[in-house]
């Protein structure tokens, strides 16, 4: 979600934000709040100005939390996120909530390919997060679809199309024995990437596109512009919606993910947090002062507070616990 703009108060403000004031509200209404995460809400609306005004905006949206009946409110709104993946079926609560206090206007993109819960939610084939699938398209090319992805499959007579409303796929694509061929294409916000006999993966990053081409060959197609790159095996490269970006060479270890597994290799510890927060529900935080430490090694997803409880271990860090959702990496304090 990071990247993605909407506005509050008349002015732009980080889709992530918005999404955080979100589930506090939900938290606030579930009618189980602890001391702590009070004290963790008004730390996070203190961080900074834009939490504040996405916090307000939220609440004037809603009618004030004073003036809802939090017994009715229970009834309507979702069910408190776990760390457990959610299904679809808990995606469509989150819907039904966000229509209940009339935000689906508020976190409306300016794209029509910007992830958003909404978008995701009606979505042909989702994951939640924590949740990786894998399964096959109707001419049998075999689609894996990361945590917290969402795509539309739009197969015509001319063209094999998927649609990446968010999150990241991998595709091993299958021959095409109709008449006349159909080209197998995967569309973002940023462009179409063409697969010529593949097996890929394709991102939506910060404002770009990102692909990496495993076996085979594709083109990538900015949605501006006349440019476009042709990326082959062992290569992986992007695109914006005005331009290609350069190729280089990748790792295998970027699709370890479909083993339920993250492959560091002197990876800093800010880029570490970021890929494991895709895996996990809640806020996870990095201070500056740690950011930029180097971390390496085979971690599995399916057990991620694990993997963050061993931080202090290899690196001199503490992991604060503020919330069960809200978790911050910190210089490890003298003791």
């Amino acid at each position: 979600m990071r990247g993605a703009t909407v506005y509050a108060q008349g002015q732009p403000i980080d889709l992530a934000i918005a999404m955080q004031a979100a589930e506090w509200l939900a938290t606030l209404m579930s009618g189980a709040t602890t001391p702590a995460e009070k004290t963790a809400w008004q730390q996070w609306r203190q961080a900074h100005p834009d939490h504040e005004r996405a916090w307000q905006h939220i609440e004037s949206v809603s009618g004030g939390l004073r003036e809802l009946d939090a017994q009715a409110s229970r009834k309507a709104l979702l069910q408190r996120p776990t760390a457990l993946p959610v299904s679809r079926r808990s995606s469509l609560r989150l819907l039904a909530w966000a229509s209940t206090i009339g935000l689906t206007g508020w976190f409306g993109a300016r794209s029509e390919y910007a992830p958003d819960f909404t978008r995701a939610a009606l979505a042909d084939l989702s994951t939640g997060v924590g949740e990786r699938r894998e399964l096959p398209l109707p001419d049998g090319t075999r689609l894996h679809l990361n945590s917290g992805s969402a795509v539309n499959i739009r197969y015509t007579g001319t063209q094999r199309l998927l649609q990446l409303v968010q999150g990241e796929v991998f595709i091993a694509t299958a021959r095409e024995t109709g008449v006349p061929y159909r080209p197998f294409l995967v569309e973002t916000a940023h462009g179409r990437a063409q697969a010529l006999g593949t097996r890929y993966s394709v991102r939506q990053a910060d404002g770009s596109t990102e692909v990496a081409v495993e076996e085979g060959a594709v083109r990538l197609l900015p949605r501006q512009g006349d440019g476009n790159l042709l990326l082959r095996a062992g290569q992986g490269g992007g695109m914006t919606a005005q331009q290609v970006l350069p190729a280089h060479a990748v790792s295998p270890d970027i699709w370890a993910w479909r083993q339920g597994l993250l492959l560091a290799d002197a990876m800093p510890l800010r880029d570490f947090l970021h890929e494991l927060s895709r895996h996990r529900h809640g806020l996870l935080g990095c201070d500056d002062a740690v950011a930029g430490l180097r971390i390496s090694g085979v971690f599995p997803l399916a057990d991620l507070d694990a993997v963050l409880l061993s931080l202090p271990d290899s690196l001199p860090v503490d992991v604060r616990l503020r919330t069960r959702y809200w978790v911050q990496v910190e210089a490890r304090q003298q003791r």
